[in-house]
């Protein structure tokens, strides 16, 4: 009779084991009967490759069609991650400064007697700079008496 060989943590033991017998040779008078489904191999029919094969380029094809989906929404989200990112470069940049550039409302002097310009903000009177009267900015200027 064949031996078997079980496992024992370290130890190793041999066991006998009868052989399993031939369909043939079941005594079926004095035996019970019970069905059951249990998984084994089968060999395919062709029809069934084809069928399984057909599947297959379907399912490759919806993989593709879902990776190129994927890699178009993964470039929609990166535009927006990197537009909220540059976002909130120019933010840092404000609060490190505390300050930011807006576009005010000034008015310009033109002190004809000191030949000079002066520009100034309008909502604070603040002088924001001051230079030399230009020629183009004299000739302009004519009094006439009435």
């Amino acid at each position: 009779m064949p031996e078997k060989i079980k496992e024992q943590g370290e130890r190793t033991k041999l066991v006998q084991v009868e052989p399993i017998p031939k369909k043939t040779e079941l005594k079926k008078e004095t035996m019970k009967k019970q069905e059951f489904k249990r998984p084994l191999r089968c060999n395919l029919r062709n029809d069934e490759l084809l069928k399984y094969g057909e599947e297959m380029v379907d399912t490759q094809a919806e993989v593709t069609e879902f990776e190129e989906s994927l890699s178009s929404i993964k470039m929609e989200y990166k535009a927006k991650i990197d537009q909220h990112v540059a976002r909130i470069n120019v933010l840092s940049g404000v609060i490190r400064a505390k300050a930011e550039v807006r576009a005010v409302d000034c008015v310009r002097w033109f002190d004809y007697s000191r030949k000079r310009v002066f520009e100034s903000r309008i909502d604070t009177d603040e002088i924001i700079n001051e230079r030399d009267i230009s020629v183009e900015e004299t000739q302009g200027v004519l009094k006439l008496n009435d």
